[in-house]
């Protein structure tokens, strides 16, 4: 009889405790399920700036237009990587291929990114004109995007004709690609323009002392003397590393330009708003 009762005992206690231990378990599962679908954070490339992104704090969302006048300037180790040429243009293998790490970077720092879809360099082959002309030929196609669209800033991207020691700087054990700014001082406003990469250059080089090169004018014989930048004045030329300078170098040194860029327009915003 003792028996009997110490086996009743344990089935209602059974009875009792099975829903909580169920439902225990259940919320354990939910837990896990819902720690393996909790977003990942973004990672970037070990070939970026180890400098902090300003992105954890809220920040306004900014319009960039993108183009490449001369579109096939190229960099030397780039092509004879994948074609095995020594070349400092390519139909192929050029600065534009660049576009993807520029969305990636641009995108992370707040800044929404958008290419000019015109390739100047092949338009002067069909047309049978002179690269001196590219600024003329890519011009209309500037214009009218810049009319029927509104920019925070615009950027010309080319490749300098530097030499490695000249373009390349090594800080913190990683080497960049430096760049440098160019402004027409034909244009009446240039000094707008010249404003807007004195801005973009000192901050590049708070981030990365040295990166920059800093702004340079050109003007009068034997260069365009204008780049378009009268069609706006939030428009700025960069010449982007040299003709010696690895993907990684120019990979590094447009994590740092995006950063640069973002600051300097979320800077800009603050101040329109006070």
């Amino acid at each position: 009889m003792q028996y009997k009762l110490v086996f009743f005992i344990g089935f209602f206690l059974l009875l009792f405790l099975s829903p909580i231990i169920a439902s225990s378990f259940s919320i354990t599962q939910e837990v896990a399920v819902e720690e393996q679908q909790s977003p990942k954070k973004l990672v970037l490339a070990p070939t970026t700036t180890t400098v902090p992104l300003n992105t954890l704090e809220p920040t306004i969302s900014k319009n960039v237009l993108l183009l490449f006048t001369h579109s096939h300037e190229a960099f030397i180790p780039i092509v004879k990587n994948i074609s095995g040429e020594k070349a400092v243009y390519h139909s192929n293998s050029n600065i534009t291929e660049f576009e993807e790490i520029i969305k990636m970077h641009f995108n992370v720092n707040s800044l929404n990114t958008k290419f000019l879809n015109f390739d100047t360099m092949d338009e002067l082959k069909k047309t049978n004109r002179t690269f001196s002309e590219a600024y003329d030929v890519v011009r209309p196609h500037l214009s009218n995007e810049i009319q029927n669209n509104t920019y925070d800033l615009i950027i010309d991207l080319h490749r300098d004709s530097a030499s490695k020691d000249i373009s390349t700087l090594t800080y913190k054990d990683q080497t960049y690609g430096k760049l440098y700014f160019v402004v027409g001082e034909d244009n009446p406003n240039y000094l707008i323009n010249q404003s807007y990469a004195k801005k973009i250059s000192d901050k590049l080089n708070e981030l990365v002392p040295g990166i920059s090169r800093g702004v340079i004018g050109k003007k009068g014989e034997h260069v365009d003397g204008i780049y378009n930048q009268d069609l706006a004045n939030n428009m700025v030329l960069i010449e982007l590393g040299g003709i010696e300078n690895t993907e990684e170098e120019i990979n590094r040194t447009i994590s740092v330009l995006a950063q640069a860029i973002s600051i300097v327009l979320q800077d800009d915003s603050s101040v329109e708003t006070n």
